[in-house]
């Protein structure tokens, strides 16, 4: 179950799903789409941690739960967002 106070955070992806769009259409479209994700991630220190744990042998499904898990958000409302639904 997604966290309802999510919604009134301006910080909270759900509001404002188009960059993560944009960024999923890339990769979807990439012949390589970790070594797309890999140049993304070394611009943006944020992705760090995440890029450490795929490196420690995490699966993305797993990273993905898990940070959606950590920000209150339902993986698959996220999903059916980024994909238009």
């Amino acid at each position: 179950m997604s966290n309802p106070f999510n919604a009134l955070n301006p910080n909270n992806p759900m509001n404002n799903i188009a960059p993560f769009r944009d960024i999923y259409q890339a990769m979807k479209n990439s012949n390589n789409p970790m070594q797309l994700f890999s140049n993304i991630a070394s611009k943006n220190p944020q992705l760090q941690p995440i890029m450490q744990m795929l490196r420690n042998g995490v699966s993305p499904q797993q990273v993905f739960t898990q940070l959606c898990q950590q920000r209150g958000i339902n993986p698959q409302d996220f999903l059916k967002a980024l994909n238009g639904m």
